[in-house]
């Protein structure tokens, strides 16, 4: 019979696990280790006492701060009147990941937290043995080979429970340290248990800076978090169904709370950063009957979170598509718990939309028949006039592109054509019709205009490209700047009107132009909403030539329009971004689809250009395409007759029916 061989597990080596623990260079990373002690002391009250009632009434933590603010002096500890480190708890304590602390929805990981900010732990309890009191003392300090540095000290309390004391910080806290703010230390330790104040109990909590008045955490701030609703949503988490149960509370307004905010919570603390909700909600806060500003906090909790909480505590394994449905949930929740003041939103954006829509009275065909209260009523609760007005251009587009396919199809019945017209703007009310013909006009005065330009022979100051530039959208400028009717976009191609952002002889960097920078006449960038399509984002570039020029030499970027723009979107799409005039940032990265619009007579040596690129323009002789796989980029050429010709015939139509040509 073979011979039974055995061996053991070798402890984990902690210094290793803890190197690749990270906590962030901030006043809720400095207090971790505190929240660990916190959190363990009411470990240990609850098992001192015989039912949570009593320990809510005798429990007591103590936290002090000593020399608080010098790096160098700065003590802290955390003491309690509870179990203490009975041989139980002391065999846990020496246990990493303990069974004993993952019953208390602990992960036996925290006490080793504290070698992230300190570096030296000095651990004193008072407990019972066999009904006779035991003292143990000790130093903790896993750079050693043997961690515990037993020490004959005496704790510093009667009774039963535990003192745990931290020093000697770590040099990259020190900055913050001289920093720290008794108000926000309290206030983030408030807040780390918040879940204790909606839905458990809590024992006394009172800190003591220096010499200063305590400061007791549960009779301030048990007033404040008050729970006003409570229930279950259902959201998936890596593909099933999971149940979540929220409490929401009101609280005052505050420096550390304000505004709506989710919080995420396991093992009954906050875990991570708050998840802001004001985009969700409208507003960053509510006004009550009072005049008082509040907000609304929501607290979200549930075993998916328990079994996705990382060692550290720092964070719960979630998706951000997870934490995405988390807020909407939450946020549904809200509105409904608050209509009131989501009616207020809702009313005040309908009022400043009507305000807007007298202004831009064309735009009311976006409505598509709607009233404004139900348009509103359907859109984000944070938009503002500037948002409604976008959307409601993007609406009249398609809605005029409807009504351009009702004339279409009215042309194919030459005999009926005049009279279908008719009855298509009969359908527009007299106000709508007003606008529109008004803007018609605009157009066929523009469409003149370019006509004009294309014979202005140029004063040596300006050149007839930079009129027709100025035409259709004004130089050195951008959609930040420049209104919807403020420019004539639709000259190229109604599309283009709509798009998010449209820079105007500028260069990216929005400064004077300096030595290799690429300067489009005009450039677009698109996010792909326009036309339904979320696959990707788009660059596009117009490039107008002067009228009649016949000196383009194919190779040379000067002399060639094709290399040219493709040049300009390859340096475009390497910037990734372009300084808007407003001195913001628009970034437009992860390109996956370049347009290019060249804009210039087709004279003899131009066409030859084109044909050296391998230009085609068998559907219309008066067109030139190209699709570019190696470059990804598909450029049209056409003349200024085309530009205007084209510009005619979309608006012909309304031409013949609005002004009786």
């Amino acid at each position: 019979m073979d011979k039974l061989v055995t061996d053991t597990l070798l402890k984990p080596d902690m210094l290793a696990v803890l190197s690749r623990t990270h906590l962030q260079a901030t006043l809720h990373g400095f207090l971790l280790p505190i929240f660990e002690s916190i959190s363990n002391a009411m470990h240990g009250i609850e098992e001192a006492f015989v039912d949570t009632s009593t320990a809510e009434r005798q429990g007591v933590i103590t936290v002090k701060f000593r020399d608080w603010t010098n790096p160098n002096k700065i003590v802290i500890s955390v003491s309690d009147n509870g179990a203490g480190l009975t041989e139980d708890n002391y065999r846990s304590f020496k246990t990493p990941f303990s069974g004993h602390k993952l019953r208390q929805k602990g992960r036996g990981f925290g006490r080793f937290i504290a070698f992230k900010v300190f570096a030296r732990v000095m651990y004193h309890s008072r407990f019972s043995f066999f009904g006779q009191s035991d003292v143990r003392s000790f130093r903790f300090d896993i750079t050693q080979k043997e961690e515990f540095i037993l020490l004959d000290d005496q704790p510093g309390f009667d009774g039963a429970g535990l003192a745990v004391t931290y020093d000697q910080p770590l040099t990259n806290w020190h900055d913050l340290i001289a920093t720290l703010n008794a108000d926000e230390i309290a206030g983030e330790i408030g807040a780390h248990f918040l879940p204790y104040f909606l839905y458990r109990w809590l024992p006394q909590i009172v800190i003591q800076f220096d010499n200063d008045k305590p400061i007791d955490i549960r009779s301030r701030f048990q007033g404040m978090f008050k729970q006003f609703a409570q229930g279950t949503i259902v959201c998936e988490i890596d593909g099933a169904p999971e149940e979540l149960s929220y409490s929401l509370a009101k609280l005052p307004r505050t420096q550390q709370f304000k505004n709506h905010c989710l919080l995420l919570s396991a093992a009954d603390r906050i875990v991570g950063s708050p998840r802001d909700l004001t985009n969700k909600l409208g507003q960053p806060f509510f006004v009550g009957e009072d005049n008082e500003r509040y907000v609304v906090i929501a607290v979200v909790r549930g075993e998916a979170f328990e079994s996705r909480l990382n060692d550290s505590r720092t964070g719960i394994n979630l998706s951000p598509r997870t934490v995405e449905d988390v807020v909407s949930r939450i946020s549904d929740v809200i509105q409904l718990e608050e209509h009131a003041q989501i009616d207020k939103i809702k009313t005040d954006q309908s009022v400043e939309l009507v305000e807007a829509l007298r202004e831009n009275p064309i735009l009311k065909l976006g409505l598509r028949g709607k009233t404004v209260t139900d348009y509103v009523a359907a859109k984000p609760n944070n938009w503002k006039p500037e948002q409604f007005i976008s959307d409601l251009a993007i609406e009249r587009y398609r809605a005029t592109a409807d009504l351009t396919k009702q004339i279409v199809a009215a042309s194919a019945d030459a005999d009926n054509y005049e009279a279908t017209i008719k009855q298509i703007v009969a359908k527009i009310d007299a106000s709508k019709k007003e606008s529109l013909a008004e803007y018609v006009i605009h157009r066929k005065h523009i469409i003149a205009l370019v006509e004009a330009a294309r014979r202005f022979q140029g004063d040596g100051k300006h050149a007839p490209e930079d009129a027709i530039h100025e035409l259709v959208f004004r130089r050195f400028s951008d959609s930040a700047s420049v209104d919807y009717f403020e420019h004539n976009l639709w000259l190229i191609d109604d599309a283009l009107a709509f798009l998010p952002y449209v820079s105007s002889d500028r260069t990216l960097h929005g400064g004077r132009r300096k030595k290799g920078d690429k300067v489009s006449d005009l450039l677009f960038f698109d996010d792909s909403m326009i036309l339904g399509d979320n696959d990707g984002t788009t660059l596009t570039i117009v490039e107008f030539k002067r009228p009649s020029r016949d000196d383009y030499v194919f190779g040379v970027e000067k002399s060639d329009p094709v290399l040219q723009v493709i040049n300009t979107l390859d340096k475009a799409t390497a910037e990734g971004g372009i300084a808007k005039t407003d001195g913001t940032y628009f970034s437009f990265a992860n390109i996956v689809r370049r347009f290019a619009f060249v804009i210039a007579d087709l004279t003899p040596s131009l066409v030859n250009v084109l044909y050296k690129h391998d230009f085609q323009n068998g559907w219309n002789p008066k067109v030139f395409v190209r699709y570019r796989d190696r470059d990804a980029i598909f450029i049209q050429v056409f003349g200024f007759d085309t530009l205007v010709e084209n510009a005619k015939k979309r608006n012909q139509a309304f031409f013949k029916v609005l002004l009786g040509e």
